[in-house]
């Protein structure tokens, strides 16, 4: 059985994914890897260090045909959709492909019916974006926790017998690279996490994000990291990202619009207090409980959303006026939000992340065993 897993998106997908070939790999099944870009090389270089021994052939995509032609213009970093269509007659030689996105899915009818589409999700956040239809089209998927199984069951974008949870294989991954980090800074103030989310109408960089930078600059009490979604800055000009970048602070203010140390949780296991909006990264920061304060920038009435259930676990914010205070408490009052914390850490990623990535390889190899069983009989 030839099992791909291919990832299009941006190299940060791997995090997620890889980790499951590598498993995959461990016991005996040979993989292989494909990639959109150069940029995807180191990462997954780093992925393979965690995994000694796993040294799967990769193949770089979107180098020719119309992926090519749009790069050479810089019109598109990275075109999903071309690169995909460039790519069918390799992706038509596997039985199996695993993606961490969902553009997979709009390839499903120019694929042999034999090639089974499986999904690993690349967060395990509380909002809405979780459930999208395009997982109807998927054979198989993985989720993190119970919170997600059920709320996709609702919604009927997965069935039974064609899923299993799994955990989050991105936390199982960072434990194994943890005892390499240096300190984020070399004293030692307390150090706050800002994560704004990319998305415009929900992210609270556009209204806070530069009076957030001027209060800190203001004070030497705590250090800040800035370090956004990497898609809030992706399609910025050099100057743009360049006015922001010149707001940083040696020592005291780091910002980062795009280094790979926004993806290896160099920032979320590094800092003493998460800042951030509706980024599903708080649930990294907090597979060790700590202090969260959430920015309520667009005067959302979020109290019982399931979209915005992870604002439960910290102190809500709606004015900035209000944002010094609501720092120097967290720490205080951390123990209101403790126990919620690990309560809904359990139910996003399954608690301990530890062996996530075996288990969802296991999973996956089970599904493809019955599948093909069920082929041989006729089922």
């Amino acid at each position: 059985m030839r099992i791909l897993f291919l990832f299009i998106g941006e190299p940060h997908h791997l995090f997620h994914a890889l980790p499951i070939a590598a498993e995959m790999a461990a016991k005996g099944q040979a993989v292989e890897i494909a990639v959109a870009s150069a940029d995807h090389l180191p990462v997954a270089q780093q992925v393979m260090l965690a995994y000694p021994g796993f040294a799967p052939k990769i193949t770089l995509l979107g180098q020719k045909g119309i992926a090519r032609w749009l790069r050479a213009r810089g019109l598109f970093r990275n075109p999903r959709l071309p690169i995909l269509l460039d790519a069918l007659p390799f992706l038509r030689r596997f039985d199996a492909i695993v993606v961490p996105e969902r553009t997979t899915t709009t390839i499903r009818h120019f694929l042999p019916r034999r090639t089974q589409l499986i999904f690993t999700p690349h967060g395990a956040g509380d909002r809405a974006i979780m459930l999208d239809p395009r997982d109807r089209h998927f054979q198989f998927v993985l989720v993190a926790g119970e919170k997600s199984k059920q709320r996709l069951l609702d919604a009927g974008t997965i069935r039974p017998g064609h899923y299993a949870v799994n955990g989050y294989v991105k936390l199982d991954l960072m434990r194994r690279l943890q005892n390499t980090r240096a300190p984020l800074f070399e004293d030692d103030r307390p150090i706050v996490l800002y994560a704004p989310h990319f998305r415009r109408d929900l992210s609270s960089w556009d209204r806070f994000g530069r009076k957030i930078i001027d209060w800190f600059a203001a004070q030497d009490r705590y250090n800040l990291v800035v370090a956004p979604h990497v898609r809030l800055f992706a399609e910025a000009s050099e100057a743009e990202r360049a006015d922001v970048e010149q707001l940083a602070i040696p020592g005291r203010i780091h910002i980062d619009l795009g280094s790979e140390r926004l993806f290896d949780m160099s920032y979320t296991s590094g800092a003493d207090l998460y800042l951030g909006d509706v980024s599903s990264q708080v649930y990294e920061f907090l597979a060790t409980p700590r202090p969260c304060i959430f920015l309520n920038a667009h005067k959302v009435d979020w109290t019982g959303d399931p979209d915005y259930l992870f604002w439960t676990l910290g102190d809500v914010v709606d004015d900035l006026v209000d944002l010094p205070a609501a720092i120097a408490a967290a720490p205080g009052r951390h123990a209101c939000y403790a126990e919620a914390q690990r309560a809904r850490l359990a139910e996003s990623i399954g608690g301990d992340p530890a062996g996530a990535a075996a288990r969802g390889a296991e999973a996956i190899l089970r599904f493809l065993a019955k599948d093909a069983e069920q082929d041989k009989s006729g089922g």
